[in-house]
C-alpha cells in the first residue's frame, strides 16, 4: 500500500536551486506550473478544481511573501507554489479532504507545497535578530540580511505506534474524534532520544505501559504543518491501561474487535492509504508485529 504523501515524483534539484538565474529560467519555462493556495487550503479555479496554472501567469496575481516557492522538477518540468492574498480566489475544502481524493503524485506535490508555504508564513522574521528574512534557493532557504543567520524548512519528527501484547493491541481516542473512533498512539520526538526511545517514552506517558521491543515499519511526510511520522509496532507489557490527559480513552482490542471497528461506517472517514496509522493496524491484523 502506497501511503499518501510518499513516493514523490519530484526531483528537489538540490544541486541547481541555489542558482538564482536557474530559478528564474525555471519560472519562465512554458512547462512550469504553479499550484496556488488560499491560506492553508488550496485555491479553486473557475471550475472548482485546485488552481494549477502556468507559473508565468502568476506575475499578474497578488501573492503573499515570498512569492513563488520552488518545489522541484517532475520529469524535467518545474513546479512552484504560492499563496494568494486574501479574497483573490475561493478556498477549497479542508486540505486533508483534497489530499485524500487527488492522484497520489499530486498529493505529494501539494503536501510539499503546503509544508513550505506554511513554514514561510511562520518564519518571515529572523528568530535571532528580528530582521525580515530574504528567500534563497528558490524559497527553500531563508537568510537574514542583517545578521546572516540561515533558516531552513522545519521538519518535526513524530513517532506513531501500535502497542501490542499477545493477541491484543492498544488503541486510543481523543475527545475531538468522531464518536467510537480509535486509532494508534503518537507523539513528538524530543532532543537527545532515538526513535525507539521516543516510542517507549510516549507509550509510557500515554497509557502507562513499558515497551519491551519496538520495530520500525515505515515513515510518512505529514504536512500538518510539517511533520515526519515514523511508524512503529511496540510490544508492551500486558496489564491495566491508564490513559493520560491527551486521551479520552484507551482500550485493549482483539483482532476481531479491530476488524469490526474498521469495517464500521464511522471508520470510513479516511481511505486506507491516507494515514500510516491505518497501515500499522493493517499489518498487525495480517499477523505482522
Amino acid at each position: 500500500m502506497q501511503l499518501t504523501f510518499t513516493d514523490s515524483p519530484l526531483d528537489f534539484a538540490g544541486l541547481q536551486r541555489g542558482n538564482a538565474d536557474w530559478i528564474f529560467e525555471q519560472q519562465a519555462s512554458p512547462d512550469a506550473k504553479a499550484v496556488l493556495f488560499a491560506g492553508p487550503d488550496l485555491a479553486l479555479d473557475e471550475r472548482g478544481e485546485p488552481m494549477i496554472i502556468p507559473a508565468r501567469r502568476t506575475r499578474m496575481l497578488p501573492l503573499k511573501s515570498p512569492g513563488l516557492v520552488f518545489l522541484g522538477l517532475e520529469n524535467g518540468a518545474p513546479w512552484f507554489a504560492g499563496t494568494l492574498e486574501r479574497g483573490v480566489a475561493d478556498k477549497g475544502p479542508d486540505f486533508r479532504i483534497t489530499a485524500m481524493q487527488v492522484d497520489p503524485a499530486l498529493a505529494c506535490i501539494f503536501g510539499r507545497a503546503r509544508s513550505l508555504l506554511q513554514w514561510h508564513g511562520r518564519r518571515r522574521y529572523c528568530s535571532n535578530c528580528g530582521a525580515e528574512n530574504a528567500p534563497s534557493d528558490g524559497g527553500t532557504r531563508l537568510k537574514c540580511p542583517s545578521c546572516g543567520m540561515e533558516h531552513f524548512p522545519r521538519v518535526d519528527p513524530s513517532v506513531i505506534m501500535l502497542p501490542w501484547s499477545g493477541d491484543k493491541c492498544v488503541l486510543g481516542r481523543q475527545a475531538s474524534w468522531p464518536q467510537g473512533m480509535y486509532a494508534t498512539l503518537a507523539g513528538f520526538m524530543e532532543p537527545g532520544e532515538t526513535i525507539e526511545e521516543a516510542c517507549a517514552r510516549e507509550t509510557m506517558e500515554e497509557i502507562h505501559r513499558p515497551v519491551i521491543h519496538a520495530r520500525y515499519v515505515a515513515s510518512q511526510p505529514w504536512p500538518f504543518p510539517s511533520s515526519l511520522m515514523v511508524g512503529l509496532t511496540a510490544e508492551i507489557e500486558p496489564g491495566e491501561l491508564v490513559p493520560d490527559d491527551d486521551l479520552e480513552d484507551a482500550k485493549w482490542f482483539t483482532r476481531d474487535e479491530v476488524r469490526a471497528l474498521y469495517d464500521s461506517e464511522i471508520a470510513r472517514w479516511a481511505p486506507k492509504h491516507f494515514s500510516i496509522s491505518r497501515l500499522l493496524i493493517e499489518r498487525w491484523l495480517d499477523g505482522e508485529a
